[in-house]
């Protein structure tokens, strides 16, 4: 038996221990579990199991982070995805764990600087819905107005020379007045832009402000827990990118890490070889060969050239041939768009290269 399919089944009796505990417990416990939305998993019965059993069963019970800060994350990631149901429902969720109005208005307002500005515009009709249908002002209370700031220090004064008006957006407007605005703390700030560089897979932006994070109060247990919480919003590729770019932060400024593939967010390692290898990859409904189409397919749409790379190898470990991933790139592409397929094609000829085997 492999080490990771043993550190699998040692993962599953944890997690059956627990599941054991939550159930001695009674109702007490399980009520801090929201029931699922009314429709939401009819198609895909898995999910609302993994929902149940990972997402809030384990995730959102851990202690590494408030209920508050996982909802300010969980907003600020779906809000950058485009995930309106989602955002819709953790808008709620959000309030519920102590998010005021002010809050939630000011996380929209500082993640579209991250995520681009129909997101915002996406999440503030959201956020109309969701304070309408509880009967909560139009405008939040104590939300401050537009004050720009006059003669500012300037954080990046030789950025962008090229495009000075993005230089002054940066400067001015991004550092110098979103973030010194006091609905959202520095800390807040931090985590929501990590979260939110994660989720999109910006490594740039991860290395600077997990960097910045430290210095606004973040823990490294934290930021990990930040990782943990946004591989079940936006995937465990971004995720496993994310930790690894953490690691470089923290390699950089000489701080302890932990052990095992993922040393900055270790338990990580734990998820993907119990979750997603232990259990979703070997589900009988799809055969091994078919999982790789799909993870291949989903890999090369979001351009995560990393995870693509691993999963080209597990394809042709699983049976794929050559021409069938070729002809899999070309039909992604005209779904996802010619940069993607341009990647996946030029990844895949490095995977062939080192296998020593032909270009199909």
């Amino acid at each position: 038996m492999s080490n990771s399919r043993i550190r699998a089944k040692h993962v599953f009796s944890a997690q059956s221990l627990a599941a054991l505990i939550l159930l001695l417990l009674g109702p007490a416990a399980v009520a801090q579990q929201p029931p699922a939305p009314t429709g939401f998993y009819d198609g895909a019965p898995y999910l609302g199991q993994v929902r149940d059993r990972y997402v809030y069963g384990d995730i959102w019970a851990r202690p590494g982070l408030s209920a508050r800060d996982r909802s300010m994350i969980t907003v600020a990631v779906t809000q950058a995805l485009y995930a309106t149901n989602e955002l819709r429902l953790h808008m709620g969720r959000a309030l519920d764990n102590g998010v005021t109005q002010a809050e939630i208005s000011e996380i929209i307002a500082h993640t579209l600087w991250y995520s681009g500005f129909p997101t915002g515009v996406n999440a503030a009709r959201v956020a109309a819905e969701v304070f309408k249908a509880r009967g909560l002002p139009d405008t939040p209370p104590g939300a401050s107005s537009r004050q720009p700031p006059v003669n500012p220090e300037l954080e990046f004064p030789g950025a962008f020379p090229q495009t000075p008006y993005l230089r002054d957006l940066l400067n001015e407007v991004v550092y110098a007045e979103t973030w010194t605005r006091e609905e959202l703390s520095p800390r807040d700030r931090s985590m929501i832009t990590v979260a939110v560089g994660t989720a999109l897979g910006a490594s740039s932006e991860v290395r600077y402000h997990s960097g910045r994070a430290l210095d606004n109060g973040v823990t490294q247990a934290e930021l990990a827990e930040v990782l943990y919480h946004v591989a079940f919003y936006a995937g465990f590729s971004v995720a496993t990118n994310g930790a690894n770019v953490l690691a470089e932060v923290y390699k950089a400024r000489n701080l302890p890490m932990g052990e095992g593939r993922y040393p900055a967010a270790p338990y990580l390692e734990e998820l993907v070889d119990g979750l997603i290898d232990g259990e979703t990859w070997t589900r009988t409904q799809l055969s091994a060969r078919e999982r790789s189409i799909a993870t291949i397919a989903a890999t090369l749409a979001n351009y995560q050239s990393g995870e693509l790379r691993v999963q080209l190898g597990r394809g042709l470990d699983n049976g794929l041939t050559t021409q069938e991933i070729a002809e899999l790139i070309a039909q992604v592409t005209m779904y996802s768009g010619f940069p993607t397929g341009v990647n996946a094609s030029m990844t895949f000829v490095e995977v062939l290269q080192e296998r020593g085997m032909a270009l199909p």
